[in-house]
């Protein structure tokens, strides 16, 4: 990991902090709901930055895994 991605990461984590702190003084509504969505994207966002970029990916009990072969050959 470079010292920028720790960098963005400390600020990532910083967004999280604020955006908490913020929304347990509002009240619910709109604003709650805004900032509970920045909590999800800070954390969805430094998550990718420091586990690396993971996919889910939705296979039938049929299809091959990728870089096998399927079938009888």
């Amino acid at each position: 990991m470079t010292a920028d991605h720790a960098d963005f990461i400390a600020k990532l984590r910083q967004i999280e902090e604020q955006a908490n702190a913020l929304g347990a003084e509002v009240a619910a509504g709109l604003a709650r709901t805004r900032l509970q969505h920045i909590v999800v994207l800070a954390k969805m966002l430094r998550g990718r930055l420091e586990f690396g970029g993971a996919s889910i990916v939705r296979r039938v009990a049929d299809t091959p895994v990728p870089g096998e072969r399927g079938g009888a050959g």
